[in-house]
């Protein structure tokens, strides 16, 4: 079976069935892996490094503030409970704490404008010979990183209000109902629905504020009409592959744990030089693997963007009816010499 290039918009813009979204996640990365892994290589590979020491060093120092509670535990001396509430508070206020948490957040936006930004450039560009270069995928991130990292925040926050907002009509109707403890959880069962709800058609958030440049509340509105009618097609999509992201992660974790393990067995050892240089080896290998695996959860989710898109608008098909009657594109001719060639007319 030929697997189409995705060099043109009708190759992204069709409709697909449940499989196909998934199928045509690893299909793009089998035509694109040199250049998407160049752009992931160079613009979020440096700080998934950084990341991943930091990482480590801060996983070796958690070894000592565990010893110090399991010798509290032993002793049950106010001295220890000082001193590990002392090691604890120096931990949280450490640079590694700060570096691995600012660190996650950063690679991570990085990571999704990485991907979508290349998806996007290509998707967009006229020529489908015409490579996509990290440069260009570079300048779309550095535009839209602050916008994506505060639409980030600006999500969190909207999902938490949301929340707060259902507690207080839950508590309301709860003071309301007086003990009735099958409504209480019927309008409960309800806010778990919509919040779920929200959270799977918010999943279109950023290809859909990449590719079509449209503001916060724009994106939010266009995520619920899209997936509107396809919640279920879109649930069970994201379902399936963080299955299988989070197995294949659980694999890479496992090797990294037989790496690490023997080395930072005890809290004594977590310590050492050599204990703290395998666990930053452990967390590095970590954070590889995701930057390898969370990809083809970005790109499901793109593929679902485009097949319902294409349900709705039938954008993808309007492209290929303003083709017709264009020139093909002819190959150019080789210069080799052939001899049962007789040349050109």
């Amino acid at each position: 079976m030929a697997h189409l290039p995705f060099t043109r918009p009708t190759d992204f813009l069709r409709e697909r069935e449940f499989g196909r979204k998934i199928e045509a996640s690893f299909d793009f990365i089998r035509a694109h892996f040199r250049p998407l892994g160049k752009c992931l290589v160079y613009i979020v590979l440096p700080l998934l490094l950084l990341q991943g020491i930091a990482g480590g060093l801060l996983q070796a120092r958690m070894g000592g503030v565990l010893h110090t509670w399991q010798t509290m535990m032993a002793r049950g001396g106010a001295g220890n409970q000082a001193e590990s509430l002392q090691r604890l508070s120096n931990l949280v206020s450490g640079p590694e704490y700060w570096v691995a948490i600012l660190g996650s957040l950063f690679s991570y936006t990085l990571l999704i404008l990485t991907v979508y930004g290349y998806v996007v450039l290509r998707l967009e560009k006229q020529d489908p010979l015409e490579p996509v270069t990290v440069q260009e995928v570079w300048a779309v991130v550095k535009r839209r990183f602050a916008g994506t990292l505060a639409s980030f925040f600006g999500l969190v926050f909207f999902v938490i209000l949301g929340a707060l907002a259902v507690g207080i009509v839950i508590g309301f109707a709860t003071s309301m109902l007086r003990g009735n403890l099958f409504m209480v959880f019927l309008m409960g069962f309800t806010v778990y629905g919509v919040i779920s709800y929200a959270m799977v058609a918010l999943s279109l958030f950023f290809i859909i504020q990449l590719r079509e440049r449209k503001g916060f509340f724009a994106t939010i509105g266009r995520c619920f009409s899209l997936v509107w009618g396809k919640w279920w097609s879109t649930f069970g999509l994201i379902f399936i592959m963080m299955l299988l992201v989070g197995v294949l992660a659980i694999v890479v974790l496992s090797i990294t744990t037989l790496i690490s393990s023997p080395f930072a067995a005890t809290p004594e050892q977590a310590q050492t030089a050599l204990g703290r240089v395998m666990s930053v080896v452990a967390a590095c290998l970590n954070s590889v693997s995701m930057m390898a695996l969370y990809p083809l959860l970005f790109l499901a989710l793109a593929f679902q963007y485009f097949n319902l898109v294409e349900r709705k608008e039938g954008q993808g098909l309007h492209a290929l009816v303003g083709t017709i009657g264009a020139q093909p594109e002819v190959a150019p001719a080789s210069h080799a010499y052939q001899p049962d060639d007789e040349g050109e007319y």
